[in-house]
C-alpha cells in the first residue's frame, strides 16, 4: 500500500491507511473501518463523500481536486467485496481532550550552537579583514567590501523565497498529503523521512520535523519535491520575511558597495 493518505481541511483531517478511514478535528476522532463503506465519490471540487452501507454519508475537505481524486481512488481500491450493512453501528467516535502545550525539556546540544559559533568567527575574521584593508588601502575600500556582505546576502534570502514559492505553490494548488515514516536522524537535528507516492515509488526527503511520522505532501507531478511544512500562513511569513529583508539587504548593500566606485 501507498503511504497513508491525508486529506487536511479547514477544520478537519482525514486519514486513509491500511486500518480504515480516520476523520479527526478539535473535538473528536470518528474511525470508520473499510467494511462498513458503500463507497466514496467526490461531491464538487475538492470535498469527498463516503458513503456507509446505512446509507449514512461522511463529507469532508480534500484541499484540493487532485488530493480529493487520488483519496477517492485510493479508498475504492481498498474496500473489500463483502460490506457489514451495520454501517453506522461500527464507527467509533472519541471525544477528544484539547491538548496543553507542554513547555521544552532538557539542555541545548552541542549542535545548537555549532552554527551560531562557526557564523561568529566567520564574521570576526571578515571584520578582521576589513579592518587590515582599510589601513592598508585606505578607507573607501572599507565601503566596498562592507557592502558586498549584506549585497550576497539579501540575494541569497531572495533565492530562498524564491525557491520556496516554486515549492509550495504546486503543493497548495494539487498537492496530496501522505504520513512519511521516520528513516533516519542526521548530527545536525534533522532527519529522512520516506513515503511511498500513489505510483508506488519510494522517495526520501530531509526535513527538521522531529516526530517519527509527519504529514508530508508531494507535487504528483513532481513526486521528489514535497515538504513537511503544511502550514499556509507560516509558508506565507517565511516567504514574505525573507523577500522584504532581502531586498533591503540587496538595495541596501548594493548602494553601499557601488558607491564609492560610481564617478562623482
Amino acid at each position: 500500500m501507498v503511504s497513508p493518505q491525508i486529506l487536511r481541511g479547514d477544520d478537519a483531517e482525514t486519514v486513509l491507511d491500511a486500518d480504515g478511514i480516520r476523520i479527526a478535528n478539535r473535538a473528536s476522532r470518528t474511525e470508520i473501518p473499510f467494511v462498513v463503506v458503500q463507497e466514496a465519490r467526490p461531491d464538487g471540487r475538492q470535498d469527498v463523500e463516503i458513503v456507509l452501507t446505512d446509507g449514512a454519508v461522511y463529507r469532508v475537505d480534500g484541499g484540493n481536486a487532485t488530493a480529493a481524486i487520488a483519496f477517492v481512488t485510493a479508498l475504492t481500491a481498498a474496500l473489500p467485496e463483502q460490506r457489514d450493512p451495520a454501517g453506522s453501528a461500527r464507527v467509533v467516535v472519541t471525544s477528544l481532550q484539547q491538548p496543553q502545550k507542554e513547555r521544552k525539556k532538557g539542555e541545548p546540544r552541542l549542535t545548537d550552537y555549532l552554527g551560531l559559533t562557526i557564523l561568529g568567527t566567520f564574521v570576526l575574521m571578515y571584520l578582521g579583514y576589513a579592518i587590515w584593508a582599510g589601513v592598508t588601502h585606505g578607507p573607501e575600500v572599507i565601503l566596498v567590501i562592507g557592502g558586498a556582505v549584506p549585497f550576497f546576502s539579501g540575494l541569497l534570502m531572495l533565492l530562498f523565497a524564491a525557491e520556496e514559492v516554486r515549492l509550495h505553490l504546486p503543493l497548495r494548488k494539487r498537492g496530496i498529503t501522505l504520513v512519511a515514516r521516520l528513516d533516519f536522524r542526521t548530527t545536525d537535528g534533522a532527519a529522512w523521512y520516506k513515503y511511498t507516492d500513489a505510483n508506488g515509488v519510494e522517495h526520501s526527503h530531509r526535513s527538521k520535523f522531529r516526530g517519527p511520522q509527519p504529514p508530508i505532501a508531494y507535487d504528483p507531478q513532481r513526486p521528489g519535491r514535497a515538504s513537511t511544512d503544511l502550514v499556509w500562513g507560516r509558508v506565507l511569513f517565511k516567504v514574505y520575511a525573507r523577500g522584504t529583508g532581502g531586498l533591503l539587504l540587496f538595495l541596501a548593500g548594493g548602494a553601499v558597495a557601488l558607491g564609492p566606485l560610481m564617478p562623482s
